[in-house]
């Protein structure tokens, strides 16, 4: 194994988390597994060779973050993420407590003794109504993200559909074509999305091989690039990171399981 801090294998990487102690399944890390129930991280080879990098919601539907040949990319996101469900635990961990200051006890009312009943009952009422708005706000934000379309695979009644860099593509059976916004027959855009990679299992032309997606492959071949830098990842502090966590803490419940990431 090499000791670089860095994991570039699924090896490199299991033996990373076993030489830490990282209770992977207690953790929802499923490194070198297609495991297929919610609320779970993942990285496998799967039987075409590519390795794939997938995060499985609460709602049991899989994203994937990665599907290709480089390996190296591919354990290099599920390594950031396995670092950044651990940073986020021990952020919440070291918040600090604001001192109390006793010097100075609060009175809580003045006046006849019916003034608290009234004082908490305007409480409670403002409570409510902060609580009222954060859900409104909540139920707004995914109406808003659920028919704001991302980049990636759509299906509607049979037909394929692609979307990336503000347009539309559709499957016309023989090729992909450039559509206007207007063909497009569906606008509940979260209810058709399918994924962001292609899958065999589609039985179409896979949209990576079409000449739309030249532009959009360079860019991604230079964010990626590393002739000039071999870490493309972030690595700005792996060789004094620290990993210390009392894992018996760990709640999987504190990950936002409805993200595609």
């Amino acid at each position: 194994m090499s000791d670089s801090p860095k994991p570039r294998t699924i090896a490199e990487l299991l033996d990373l988390c076993d030489r830490k102690q990282l209770p992977l399944r207690t953790m929802r890390f499923f490194i070198g597994e297609d495991y297929p129930e919610a609320k779970a991280f993942g990285i496998y080879q799967d039987a075409d060779g590519d390795f794939v990098v997938y995060k499985n919601k609460a709602d049991g539907s899989r994203a994937v973050r990665y599907k290709g040949p480089d390996e190296e990319r591919a354990v290099g996101e599920i390594y950031q993420k396995l670092r950044s469900e651990i940073a986020q635990r021990k952020d919440t961990v070291n918040e600090p407590v604001l001192p109390i200051n006793r010097a100075a006890p609060v009175k809580l009312h003045t006046g006849t003794a019916s003034a608290a009943p009234v004082s908490r009952k305007r409480i409670i009422e403002g409570v409510l109504l902060i609580a009222m708005v954060a859900v409104l706000i909540v139920i707004l934000v995914k109406k808003h993200n659920s028919n704001t379309p991302k980049r990636g695979y759509y299906r509607s009644n049979d037909s394929y559909y692609y979307y990336d860099n503000d347009d539309w593509y559709y499957y016309s059976g023989l090729a992909w074509d450039i559509i206007d916004d207007d063909e497009v027959g569906f606008d509940d855009y979260s209810d058709r999305y399918v994924s962001e990679y292609y899958d065999d299992g589609y039985n179409i032309g896979d949209f990576a091989q079409s000449d739309y997606y030249d532009g959009y492959y360079e860019r991604s071949a230079d964010a990626y690039d590393d002739d000039d830098d071999d870490d493309w990842f972030d690595d700005d502090d792996d060789d004094d990171w620290d990993w210390d966590f009392d894992f018996d803490d760990w709640d999987y419940g504190d990950t936002d399981w409805d993200t595609d990431w």
